[in-house]
């Protein structure tokens, strides 16, 4: 049975705890990043011997936040020494990539998320599907905890706040997440840092990037599904990497009409992400729990592996079935 743990019986157990490891899952975003850099901070603060990764690149745009350099290259970790796990942003083992493997490590997992989806595999869960982020889940506890926040906890947690609800506009934007935006501002996070890197620091590779997924795009179901793809071929003629193609399926379900939004990338030779964003009460999950994934209503995604063009033919054919049933 899925039940979340109190508030309470997490904080035991975190400070309880003198070797944590903090993981990101893969193809870290400003939400995950933000949670794992945050959590980092508090805990080196509370005397804690933190050891936090990025699971895969650091997308460059993030590296100005505070606590970066605390972050651990994967290959200097070893599965020994650590008495607890804390997954942050992940709904499942398998988003953990593997890194999943301190997991079965490890004497105690606590797992804090909010996507609907999520599989309760922590010892401690507490998962809200409700919330924006899931900076804005940690807000709530560290504020309730009486943790003493920072400027520089307030900017990670922002940060991740921020990018997670599409600057305060998405659906899952609630009262309590501007209310919990709202006691970050008290700790003065440096707004003008966080506008000029995260919205106004565009690669000219990132741009090039953007107008072939767009060139490329095709309409279905009467313009309410637009997909695009890029195969393995094409990634590395742009000399693509992950982080390039954060926000990129934005540009597709921003289109007028457009209910259903799907982007494909063969990350590599026969491992497809397909990434999905719905609108208008669509529920994208109702796709992505079909093929192993997950998310919220509005965003989620999914990995397939096989044939690149099949495993398109494949997903579309489900997503329009799901726009025409």
């Amino acid at each position: 049975m899925k039940k979340n743990n109190s508030f309470a019986e997490i904080n035991q157990v975190i400070e309880k705890s003198q070797f944590p490891l903090i993981l990101s899952h893969i193809l870290p975003d400003g939400d995950n990043i933000g949670s794992v850099l945050g959590m980092t901070l508090l805990l080196n603060a509370m005397g804690k011997k933190t050891t936090p990764i990025v699971n895969g690149t650091l997308p460059y745009y993030y590296r100005f936040l505070p606590g970066v350099e605390y972050l651990c290259p994967r290959e200097t970790v070893h599965h020994d020494g650590y008495d607890l796990v804390l997954a942050l942003d992940m709904s499942d083992h398998e988003r953990g990539g593997d890194l999943g493997d301190f997991w079965e490590t490890c004497p105690t997992v606590v797992n804090i998320d909010h996507h609907h989806t999520n599989t309760y595999f922590g010892d401690y869960n507490y998962v809200d599907g409700d919330a924006a982020s899931n900076t804005q889940i940690l807000t709530e506890m560290v504020l309730a905890w009486k943790w003493p926040l920072t400027k520089e906890v307030a900017e990670c947690f922002y940060t991740g706040m921020l990018t997670d609800s599409g600057n305060f506009t998405y659906p899952a934007t609630s009262s309590k997440t501007l209310r919990m935006a709202a006691e970050l501002m008290n700790y003065h996070p440096d707004l003008p840092a966080i506008r000029s890197n995260v919205f106004e620091n565009v690669t000219f590779r990132r741009k090039k990037i953007l107008g072939k997924v767009l060139t490329d795009a095709v309409a279905l179901c009467d313009g309410r599904l637009v997909y695009s793809s890029l195969n393995y071929e094409a990634c590395q003629s742009l000399s693509a990497e992950g982080p390039d193609f954060e926000g990129i399926i934005d540009h597709l379900i921003g289109i007028t009409d457009v209910e259903f939004a799907i982007f494909f990338r063969e990350m590599e030779k026969g491992v497809t992400k397909v990434g999905f964003r719905g609108r208008k009460g669509r529920d994208v999950t109702m796709v992505a729990t079909q093929f192993g994934g997950g998310g919220h209503k509005a965003a989620g995604g999914c990995t397939l592996e096989g044939n690149f063009s099949d495993c398109v033919d494949t997903v579309l054919k489900a997503a329009i079935a799901y726009l025409e049933g």
